[in-house]
């Protein structure tokens, strides 16, 4: 069987091989709850980045993953900068 990390790199292959564009990744592992946890950042072209989230919980391997735009990543990553004064008003 697959190791937690070769499952997350094997939908990435799915979806598109941008391995080399790898920006963020983080692996946690918790032996008291049999925890495992991978996660992945890619810079994809036109400015968009792929989230990939693998779990391993009690050997059950679960791989998820979703796109975001460059301003959502720039709002997590708190790099924004937000001019309050283009925020529409609800009145």
């Amino acid at each position: 069987m697959l190791n937690l990390q070769e499952k997350v790199y094997e939908k990435m292959n799915i979806l598109c091989n941008y391995k080399e564009q790898i920006i963020y990744k983080n692996y946690q592992n918790n032996d008291k709850d049999n925890l495992e946890m991978v996660t992945i950042i890619v810079a994809m072209p036109h400015n968009r980045y792929r989230i990939y989230k693998g779990i391993s919980y009690n050997s059950n391997i679960s791989v998820t993953y979703f796109t975001i735009e460059e301003d959502m990543y720039l709002a997590m990553t708190s790099t924004l900068k937000i001019n309050l004064g283009e925020v529409a008003s609800n009145e």
